[in-house]
């Protein structure tokens, strides 16, 4: 793929009208769309060209000229400058409208269908929420100061930001304490990154390294950690490089209406925003309508974060996972909690898997998909051999998720319910759930 090249500087005069599936302000001027970062529909904007190709172009807002009614100002010193949030000037109560009508344009578009009933927007805490993270880092040798945060709109450039407002507080209230013991390394120049992973009971930094830590080093980070009640693991080469600098970090995250406790390591995939899962298990549980003759089966079930709380109400059921070290926290989570009616299985569910053991002669009465942004197309196909009459897909790219509800609905399905939730506050990051019936 050639370099984006910078196009010859241009301003124009705006009239935003609608607002794009990734939150830019809509606006045609000369036959061409212009896709306006930081614009709201309704307003006169300013705006500077960042982008330009032959059908549209993008560009920045310069200055409002006409606000619309529902703009507020943003809680970030550097929003429109970080790359972290592209929503702060909409209220979190319009963020999530957009959102759901970003998921009826999907469904309309690419499945030709509505679902029988909308639920209501799924919403927790809006700031201070985010416990996973990557942040890079930069040592600037003209400011003699080492940057922590996330990168700048557009640019490998670390945003020089004092506090991140929605980071979890244990990481986003002390950037600048961990930048200056950054400074204070040997190696500063050879960090660029952090990866965070803020649990219930403690947070754990992984600083990758691409030079090997002194043992001067190792007391600057640990003295840091101390400070700031941190636990910091080093990372000198891949994932397998990943070790705590002193002692391990018990990382845990509950379901306290399941009586629940899970444990994870700081390199597993957990939901950013606990408050909104626990509310999302809740209600993917209300909408299977799980009793005590269900046969469940839960595909990309990770750690078990929905498999362990639907086991509380059903017969039987089974995870299965590509990842191994999942599927063996997922079992050791369940031997934890005194669950025994779960297995958990590995299989790649991109590729055949009917000749498994966990397939091969099963049914299963209802299901639970949970997978990446690229859907679950190939693995949707196979859901009436399992016997499945109920299924709720919960998904984090409406554009997917429409496109297997047009093949559910090829296949017999229903799609009788369905809405968004609000898992990435300030950003134009969709999360939803839907219900198919047979």
């Amino acid at each position: 793929m050639g370099k984006r090249r910078k196009p010859k500087p241009k301003t124009y005069e705006l009239e935003i009208e609608s607002l794009s599936h990734e939150g830019r302000g809509i606006a045609h001027l000369d036959e061409k769309v212009i896709f306006v970062s930081g614009a709201l529909p309704g307003e006169k904007v300013l705006a500077d060209r960042s982008f330009s190709r032959a059908k549209f172009e993008e560009a920045d807002v310069k200055e409002v000229l006409r606000p619309a009614a529902n703009r507020i100002t943003p809680k970030c010193a550097v929003f429109g400058i970080c790359g972290g949030c592209s929503f702060q000037h909409l209220s979190s109560e319009d963020q999530i409208q957009a959102k759901q009508a970003w998921l009826e344009d999907a469904f309309l578009g690419q499945a030709k269908t509505q679902p029988k009933h909308w639920l209501a927007p799924l919403q927790a805490q809006s700031w201070g929420y985010r416990r996973k993270a990557r942040l890079g880092v930069r040592f600037v040798a003209k400011k003699d100061k080492v940057l922590v945060g996330f990168r700048e709109k557009k640019s490998g450039w670390i945003a020089n930001m004092d506090r991140c407002e929605v980071l979890h507080a244990s990481i986003g209230e002390h950037l600048v304490e961990l930048g200056s013991a950054i400074e204070k390394l040997s190696i500063k120049s050879q960090v660029p990154q952090i990866e965070v992973a803020v649990a219930q009971n403690s947070t754990v930094l992984i600083l990758r390294h691409l030079e090997p830590l002194t043992e001067q080093d190792e007391q600057i980070l640990l003295a840091c950690a101390n400070d700031l009640n941190v636990t910091f693991y080093t990372q000198s080469g891949g994932a397998d490089t990943v070790n705590p600098l002193d002692k391990p970090a018990v990382l845990t995250y509950s379901h306290p209406d399941h009586d629940i406790e899970m444990e994870f390591l700081p390199t597993d995939f957990t939901q950013v925003n606990f408050k909104l899962n626990q509310k999302m298990i809740n209600l993917a549980i209300q909408l299977l309508d799980l009793n005590e003759n269900d046969e469940v089966i839960d595909l990309f079930c990770g750690l078990g974060n929905f498999t362990l709380p639907m086991a509380k109400y059903a017969k039987h059921v089974v995870g299965v996972e590509g990842d191994l070290g999942l599927i063996e926290r997922a079992k050791y989570n369940a031997e934890k909690n005194n669950i025994t009616n779960t297995n958990f299985y590995k299989a790649d569910l991109f590729k055949e898997v009917e000749g498994f053991e966990w397939f091969r002669g099963k049914t299963y009465n209802k299901a639970l998909i949970d997978p990446a942004r690229s859907g679950a197309i190939e693995i949707v196909d196979l859901l009436p051999k399992l016997g499945v009459e109920r299924l709720v897909y919960v998904s984090c790219n409406p554009a997917t998720l429409a496109r297997d509800t047009a093949k559910l609905i090829e296949l017999g399905y229903k799609l009788d319910t369905a809405g968004v939730m609000d898992m990435f506050p300030q950003t134009a990051h969709v999360e939803s759930i839907a219900l198919f019936t047979q």
